[in-house]
């Protein structure tokens, strides 16, 4: 809705014969990319952040056209929004920083500083809003209220002391880091664990380097709605690329490459037909070599998991295994069952911080039945988890978990002590 708004406000049909076409164009290419397509609906939440996001780039741009001085109000409503976002999902910090970025990129330095002055105060209050509690919550419990990123700045005992980041994505070169775009376009796996295609950011790329040329030639006036999106565009895929390299965090760029692509190619082209042509030929394009991405979809039930847990004896204690989402069961088992997860994403066997001691000890201290969640297929570190703890598998069949994720996706295994006979 918001990106279609802004597109309107870019592309004014009153002021120009063919204006609805751009909106389309701009609009179409925008909302069928392919990270917008797979999350859509998804447990991924990047749409519940896209949304107040795209809201707070509208407040900003209607603002900047309107020309009539409603700048505070809007600022301040487009910076709370911006601080929602990023309340509802950490990776949309990129965001904030850049909105932040351009809010500072016009006008008087005094005015920059106060405008982002203010900007950062009404984005904090959004962040309060939605993150607050859920920060407050990790900083009672770890003394870090990201817990466990930015270990390294929090030194919460309760992890190494450490950054955690995933860069297993990103360029991998020099060439790489200067056109990344161009080539996760076609090699998928750089930005993804599941393989796409989509080449909306190479187009934004190879149009707006166009763009920059010929604006250095003839330096014409920018107007301040295009700056602002172009800087933030700019600054938020810069701080992706340092940070993350993970395609599906994009999703509000992919809204804006519609408008970014459709914008080029009007200042690129001045005669009403070839900018018909060209805005065809892209927009058909983009569209029909499009393949989103898929993590698979589960049919429409009655409740978001629909899971038949296996019974457990009482005072169980249940280990989850390495690697796949297993945590959506817990709820489904007895009340008094207790869980723990030795060997993830972020912890491991033997680790020195407190978190890992502690699952350690609740482990080899246990004095009821013991059992492992594990993937359908055995893996070797789940194996190496259990021979750390001294437990074996019994001699009993496992039973499987039946869900709507997919049947037997996981299974309850009955462990014994290795001294045990």
């Amino acid at each position: 809705f918001f990106l279609l708004r802004t597109a309107a406000l870019l592309f004014p049909a009153r002021a120009e014969r063919g204006a609805l076409a751009w909106i389309a164009a701009a609009f179409a290419i925008g909302v069928t990319g392919a990270a917008g397509q797979a999350t859509l609906g998804s447990t991924m939440n990047e749409w519940l952040s896209a949304a107040p996001l795209m809201a707070a780039l509208w407040l900003v741009v209607r603002a900047l056209i309107d020309g009539n001085n409603p700048y505070p109000r809007a600022f301040a409503g487009a910076a709370f929004l911006v601080g929602c976002a990023v309340g509802l999902k950490l990776t949309y910090a990129i965001f904030g920083v850049a909105f932040i970025a351009a809010l500072a990129s016009w006008g008087p330095w005094p005015a920059r500083a106060r405008r982002v002055a203010e900007a950062a105060g009404f984005a904090l209050a959004g962040f309060a809003l939605f993150g607050g509690y859920w920060a407050w919550v990790m900083w009672r419990e770890f003394g870090n209220p990201a817990f466990p990123y930015y270990n390294h700045v929090f030194h919460s005992p309760w992890w190494e002391q450490a950054a955690f980041f995933d860069r297993s994505w990103g360029p991998r070169d020099l060439l790489q880091w200067l056109f990344f775009p161009i080539y996760f376009s076609h090699r998928s796996t750089l930005v993804s664990e599941v393989g796409f295609r989509d080449y909306r950011l190479a187009a934004v790329m190879v149009l707006g380097i166009l763009v920059t040329l010929k604006f250095l030639i003839g330096r014409p006036r920018i107007d301040p709605a295009w700056r602002f999106l172009v800087v933030f565009s700019a600054v938020s895929y810069l701080a992706w690329l340092r940070l993350f390299g993970i395609y599906r965090y994009l999703v509000p760029l992919e809204l804006l490459s519609g408008p970014l692509i459709v914008g080029c190619v009007l200042y690129l082209l001045r005669g009403r037909a070839a900018r018909y042509i060209a805005l065809a030929i892209l927009t058909g394009l983009l569209l029909g070599t499009t393949r989103p991405m898929s993590w698979g979809r589960i049919p429409f039930g009655n409740a978001y998991f629909e899971v038949k847990a296996p019974e457990l004896p009482p005072n169980a204690l249940v280990i989850l295994g390495h690697s796949h989402p297993m945590a959506y069961v817990i709820p489904f088992f007895r009340r008094d069952a207790r869980f723990v997860s030795p060997s993830s994403n972020f912890l491991a066997p033997g680790q020195g911080n407190r978190l890992a001691k502690r699952i350690e000890e609740v482990i080899r201290t246990h004095d009821g039945p013991i059992f492992l969640v594990e993937y359908r297929i055995r893996e070797a570190r789940d194996e190496a988890t259990l021979r750390h703890f001294g437990l074996a598998f019994e001699a009993t069949p496992c039973q499987g978990i039946r869900s709507t994720m997919s049947d037997h996706f996981m299974q309850l295994c009955r462990l014994r002590r290795s001294g045990d006979s």
